[in-house]
């Protein structure tokens, strides 16, 4: 979660709860109870082709309700209520679209940190491995968040001055954060 302080945005937390954590259920019941609470504006990579058609599945299959989901446009492609930034980047062009991990080492961020790719998550849920899925989550998160502050400057809803901070804030948050969350840290 990050908040606008003045003219840049800080960091508060970024993390992944996962099934090792709580039950899928209760993951996505806290999920859409925080969204209802907030009505925020979501900011995804590729959200609307992966991300916000499971949530609906997975809440769905739980018979779960979700009418703060309903109460922005999320599920509708050309809003910004639910910005994906892989669809908004394209403009919407299948032949121009990049991988979130290719766009963040084009525009000088590290990445993603580890080997795996989105195809291996299964296989690594089917092995238990539970932490290095939230932890290469969070790591999206994190590649997310910095290729929707640079396109916010481009927009120029951000300046500069405000860019810069809001880079040395999570900055600062991954330093202050490095021994919880070593997988954020850019290798040397």
């Amino acid at each position: 979660m990050a908040h606008l302080d003045g003219d840049h945005w800080v960091v508060d937390a970024i993390g992944a709860p996962h099934v090792g954590d709580r039950t899928e259920e209760d993951l996505i019941s806290a999920f859409v109870e925080k969204i209802a609470e907030l009505r925020p504006q979501l900011i995804t990579y590729a959200g609307h082709s992966f991300d916000l058609p499971v949530l609906r599945y997975r809440a769905m299959i739980h018979g779960i309700a979700a009418p703060g989901l309903a109460s922005r446009s999320y599920f509708h492609r050309y809003t910004s209520d639910a910005l994906d930034l892989c669809d908004e980047l394209s403009s919407f062009s299948f032949g121009a679209k990049v991988k979130l991990d290719e766009l963040s080492k084009a525009l000088g961020f590290p990445g993603k940190p580890t080997a795996m790719d989105g195809s291996e998550v299964e296989t690594y849920f089917r092995e238990g491995r539970i932490k290095e899925i939230a932890e290469y989550c969070e790591s999206d998160v994190l590649n997310t968040y910095r290729i929707w502050l640079r396109y916010e400057l481009f927009c120029g809803r951000l300046s500069k001055t405000g860019y810069e901070a809001s880079e040395n804030s999570i900055s600062d948050f991954i330093a202050a954060h490095s021994s919880t969350k070593p997988h954020l840290v850019p290798a040397a």
